[in-house]
């Protein structure tokens, strides 16, 4: 009888490790994001300061841009279709991905910059184009399009990080998912978080994955690949920047058609702003995806991809 009572505490730990892994699996395996989510089509390449995977044919091209603590690879197969029409180009945005940088500071006019130096790279620079982002990408992409607005036939945010105001910022940035919730904001604990992932980045990455049984597992792990100066100046520079909303009004006068579109059970955007931004402005329209929540371009990657193939066609 003793004997087997000391047994029973060293029979805890595997047996509370195997009922988290079995929920995990069962989570993992029910995700829309994972039962939908496949890798992309193309090759990946350096092109100036950025990787790049790009494919596809056809005069116009495509950019995608990905959110914050994120990397290209989140544009899975859904969006292949696009390269039917046009060239498709998903860099990994400076300072993320496999665009990571060991040091210094990124500015918004940064990431703008080394966006125009992967199309020059690539021999794309005077091409139509159609610009699509999520999240922290859909104020990225408004920004980028208005300094082209003269060959840019359409632009997409989906689930956009429109905020008019660093406090407003903050406050969703914690419900885009665990990581953004850890790392919130730009003091010494995030800054010492970050430089613990840097110095163990591979068990940082499994750590997001453990984190995150909704997500494909490749997608998690890039949500690590980043160090606290591209984090730090990705949150201040672009997500908490207002400067999407001169951009947005620039698009405007210049009648660039954009499609602002949101699942309807996503809390990380202001409630009721795409929509409002949309009334106010005829050449903007507003769209809702009823199942949807942050992750909308790997739980519904068809549907976006339908919205952004959709201004390919426009004749502007």
């Amino acid at each position: 009888m003793h004997s087997s009572q000391a047994a029973r505490p060293g029979w805890r730990f595997p047996a509370t490790a195997a009922v988290g892994a079995a929920a995990w699996g069962l989570w993992h395996a029910a995700s829309p994001s994972v039962r939908r989510w496949r890798p992309g089509a193309g090759r990946s390449i350096r092109a100036a300061r950025l990787q790049v995977r790009t494919f596809g044919s056809g005069p116009p091209v495509v950019l995608l841009l990905h959110g914050m603590v994120a990397a290209g690879n989140c544009y899975g197969a859904a969006f292949d279709r696009l390269g039917g029409t046009a060239r498709v180009v998903i860099p990994d945005l400076l300072g993320f991905g496999g665009s990571m940088v060991p040091t210094g500071t990124m500015s918004g006019d940064d990431h703008l910059a080394a966006l125009d130096d992967m199309l020059a790279a690539l021999g794309l620079a005077d091409r139509p184009l159609v610009v699509a982002g999520h999240s922290m990408g859909g104020a990225v992409a408004l920004r980028f399009a208005a300094r082209h607005a003269d060959r840019v036939r359409g632009v997409v945010t989906l689930c956009g990080a429109l905020y008019r105001n660093p406090a407003e910022a903050d406050a969703r940035v914690t419900l885009m998912g665990p990581a953004e919730a850890l790392l919130g904001g730009d003091g010494p604990v995030q800054a010492k978080l970050c430089a613990w992932m840097c110095r163990h980045r591979t068990a940082a990455g499994w750590m997001a994955v453990a984190a995150r049984p909704d997500l494909p597992i490749p997608v998690a792990r890039a949500a690590v690949q980043h160090t606290w100066g591209s984090y730090r100046a990705a949150l201040n520079d672009l997500v908490r920047s207002p400067e999407w909303q001169p951009a947005l009004d620039a698009l405007g006068r210049a009648a660039v058609p954009i499609t602002l579109a949101e699942g309807a059970r996503d809390a990380v955007p202001v409630s009721g702003r795409a929509a409002a931004l949309a009334d106010a402005r005829p050449s903007v329209r507003y769209l809702a995806q009823p199942r949807a929540a942050h992750v909308m371009p790997l739980s519904e990657g068809e549907w976006c991809a339908r919205l952004i193939a959709e201004h390919l066609h426009s004749t502007r």
